[in-house]
């Protein structure tokens, strides 16, 4: 019946069997985008798109090798916004009102030991992060993966972040710069089509 899945050894409820009509709606929304697709295939890494909800991010789009289809059974997953890169990126680009209403709702629970715990040096963190421009998750949601994420905006706002995740191995300092460059690419892709859209 679809209400629970498995990836490798861990087993996950289908969230898509749970969610608001409302939410169904704008999830379909979302995984009609096309920028994705080319973004995946030039970053050659899983690559994922995501938006806030409440204190969650929620995958939206999720494409792995060869990149020709999105992952159903991941889109529509949530983790708490700490606790990836994704989440990290949009909150340090919210503006600063918004983003302090949400971190005094969240609750720092770890994924892994390398989740920040700390809500005060989880606050400078972020401001890093708008500095930077990027997000880098080391190991923060699951361990062996890390995950780099920049902002898409709509009108001068951001309304998602997309990213790439790859075994720790595959994403070094060495190469962050490059994976920057290559999300910032496929970043304005998808506001492209997003303002072309309307809004999403």
């Amino acid at each position: 019946m679809n209400y629970i899945y498995k990836i490798q050894t861990q087993y996950f409820f289908n969230p898509k069997n749970f969610i608001e009509i409302a939410e169904r709606r704008s999830i379909r929304d979302w995984a009609s985008l096309q920028s994705i697709y080319q973004a995946a295939q030039h970053l050659q890494m899983s690559t994922y798109l995501g938006k806030v909800d409440g204190t969650n991010l929620v995958m939206t789009q999720v494409l792995h090798a060869p990149f020709q289809h999105t992952a159903d059974e991941e889109v529509g997953n949530r983790t708490k916004l700490h606790q990836t890169a994704l989440g990290k990126v949009i909150l340090a680009h919210f503006d600063e009102g918004k983003t302090a209403s949400i971190l005094d709702k969240m609750s720092m629970e770890p994924a892994t030991q390398n989740t920040f715990q700390d809500s005060q040096l989880f606050r400078y963190h972020l401001k890093a992060i708008q500095e930077d421009g990027y997000a880098f998750d080391d190991e923060e949601l699951s361990i062996g993966i890390r995950c780099v994420a920049v902002p898409v905006f709509c009108n001068a706002e951001v309304i998602a972040a997309l990213a790439i995740g790859a075994p720790a191995a595959q994403i070094s300092r060495g190469n962050m710069r490059e994976c920057v460059t290559k999300l910032r690419v496929g970043s304005k892709a998808i506001t492209a089509e997003i303002e072309a859209l309307g809004s999403v």
